[in-house]
């Protein structure tokens, strides 16, 4: 179904001509991690890229919908790591680098009557190029070098590459130091100024991207750490409310990360200024990096890591209260360190110089397990689960995480407790469906709506009109016990349509869950939905949002139709007269209603 929905074709519509390659090089590099579709049909993944990001895709009326927790995607935007989980439903094989033609085939020029298709017009070019002679060709590109600097400078690096020299590093500095300086006089990127100013800045990152794969990787390594460093200091003069240095913090520490995996950085050198640079860095690009390069330093460079840091941690253990921005770099650089060394006990040390939170004590956990350290990775993680206090919802993996250690151990009830006491604590339809799929041969249903109707019973009393569909529309809904809302969903989830009904005039729901109920139960129930599409109709016209009216006139239709069957067609002409004496003065609404003949 996601592999439907979530096509090469759409998701290159999605992505983008620049975005969607990286996430192609990032699935062909087997960057995709931990995938697996849980029982609602959502498939999760981690994405590794110069740290974990996680990736949610599902389908909304077969419609793709997506989340992933990179700073890029924070405004809804299809990153690349959204790219790289979508296109690793496919295939088995490696996904083309070439983002898919998206459209019309007659617009590709590949089957119209009397056109050549691409295959053609690009054997008839290359023939053409191939057969040109030599001082032609130079000619050709040494004209397109005068007005493209990327194609000039490569030309230039492997023309001094074959006499041995390499990339002229100063050259390379000012360039990059030209394009992150404000252009203006007033020292400031505006807001309307940004995207040209991003732009410049993304041409650069693209050329440093040719630079290393023509081989300097050396030059890329240190020119890439350069440009970093004048992203971080333009957060002083950029409005960066589209996000762009997050992105630049990304794009330029993944190249440093490639340019490091494919040449030979001494370990001890690279050690000290990444420690640098993770500890001075705003921009999140080198978080955790022991952890990242660890591969790539080494014991000696890991060693020198430690070394170069402990400075900094000393001077935290003196001040042990200190939570300023500095110190909590520090500890998140040592946590780093203790994961890349495999140490579990240098990342309990790491960690415990900090406030441990579900997250955390899951790593702990995950990192004795590994060590072979079970029981004590069992222990970690139940006492993470019993400390989460207020954070109860933070601990879905770590529950997880245990729940998986208790089956391998055979104690397969153990498991299901864990799932029963966090549906208890907090509860929802996601929780009820996760006990189900632990263990199906329970009545979970009649269990979970009497734990939840216990709970709702605790609750000091409520108006009666509360809970009324009339209470849930409007400007200032009345609150809902989220514990009301999961009652209505699970019986909704269980096809018990008229228990839903009942649960929710007990104990209330949102608009949208009264709506899905009246939804279901009109044919049945006509008078009960038209209680309901009145409210709901009447309180988008108050709203007085012109483009929100024809849902209004569509609810309006349906209570129509709906009196006519039940026998009650004067309810409707009444409420018709209600909303056209109310809200004449509204042009755009009397012309919907004249429009449907009313």
């Amino acid at each position: 179904m996601l592999a439907e929905v979530f096509d090469a074709a759409t998701v290159a519509r999605l992505a983008g001509p620049r975005v969607y390659p990286r996430g192609a090089i990032y699935v062909r590099d087997g960057r995709v991690e931990q995938a697996q579709v849980r029982g609602d049909g959502r498939m999760g993944a981690t994405v590794r890229g110069t740290m974990p990001y996680f990736v949610e895709l599902w389908a909304d009326r077969s419609r793709p919908r997506w989340s992933c927790t990179c700073p890029a995607a924070e405004d809804g935007s299809f990153c690349k790591h959204v790219v790289a989980v979508a296109l690793s439903l496919g295939s088995d094989e490696s996904p083309s680098l070439i983002v898919p033609v998206v459209g019309d085939d007659r617009r590709r020029g590949g089957s119209a009557a009397g056109r050549p298709s691409e295959s053609d017009t690009d054997l008839e070019l290359s023939d053409f190029v191939r057969g040109l002679p030599q001082h032609r060709l130079a000619e050709v590109v040494l004209d397109r070098a005068t007005s493209d600097w990327r194609l000039r400078e490569r030309l230039l690096v492997d023309a001094r590459a074959a006499r041995g020299a390499g990339a002229d590093l100063a050259e390379w500095r000012r360039r990059i130091d030209r394009v992150f300086r404000a252009s203006s006089r007033r020292g400031f990127v505006a807001y309307d100024e940004a995207h040209a100013w991003a732009a410049g800045v993304d041409e650069v990152i693209d050329a440093l991207d040719d630079l290393c794969d023509a081989g300097h990787h050396d030059a890329v390594v240190r020119l890439a750490e350069h440009a970093h460093r004048r992203a971080d200091q333009s957060m002083d003069y950029v409005d960066d409310s589209d996000g762009w240095l997050s992105g630049f913090s990304e794009r330029l520490s993944d190249l440093h990360l490639r340019a490091c995996e494919a040449g030979a950085p001494d370990p001890v050198e690279l050690a000290a200024r990444l420690v640098e640079l993770e500890l001075t860095s705003e921009l999140d690009g080198f978080y955790r990096s022991a952890e990242v390069y660890a591969d790539t330093l080494g014991e000696a460079g890991l060693a020198a890591f430690r070394a170069r840091l402990e400075p900094h941690w000393q001077r935290i253990g003196a001040e042990a209260d200190d939570w300023s921005d500095n110190n909590y770099v520090v500890r998140r650089a040592m946590v780093g360190w203790a994961v890349g060394i495999g140490d579990p006990d240098a990342l309990i040390e790491a960690h415990r110089r900090d406030q441990i939170l579900p997250g955390d004590v899951l790593e702990i956990a995950q990192a004795l397990d590994r060590a072979g350290r079970v029981d004590e990775a069992v222990a970690w993680a139940r006492r993470g689960i019993a400390e989460s206090g207020s954070r109860a919802r933070e601990v879905g993996d770590l529950r997880e995480f245990l729940a998986r250690k208790l089956r391998d151990r055979g104690d397969g009830q153990a498991a299901v407790q864990l799932f029963w006491q966090a549906f208890a604590s907090v509860p929802s339809l996601s929780a009820y469906r996760r006990l189900i799929e632990e263990d199906d041969g329970q009545d979970w249903l009649r269990r979970c709506c009497e734990e939840i109707r216990g709970a709702l019973a605790a609750i000091p009393g409520r108006a009666a009109d509360a809970m009324t569909p009339g209470a849930a529309f409007g400007p200032f809904p009345s609150a809902v016990p989220r514990a009301a809302g999961a009652l209505v969903d699970i019986l909704l989830y269980e096809g018990q349509v008229n228990a839903a009904w009942d649960a929710a005039h007990d104990h209330g729901c949102n608009a949208q869950t009264w709506l899905t109920i009246a939804r279901a139960r009109e044919e049945s129930h006509p008078l009960d939905a038209i209680v309901v599409y009145e409210s709901a109709a009447l309180a988008i016209i108050d709203r007085k949002v012109a483009k929100q009216y024809q849902s209004a006139v569509d609810l309006l239709v349906r209570i129509g139709r709906l009196a006519d069957s039940a026998g009650k067609a004067d309810r409707f002409t009444s409420l018709l007269e209600q909303v056209r004496i109310e809200h004449k003065a509204k042009r755009k609404l009397k012309a919907l209603l004249d429009a449907q003949g009313w």
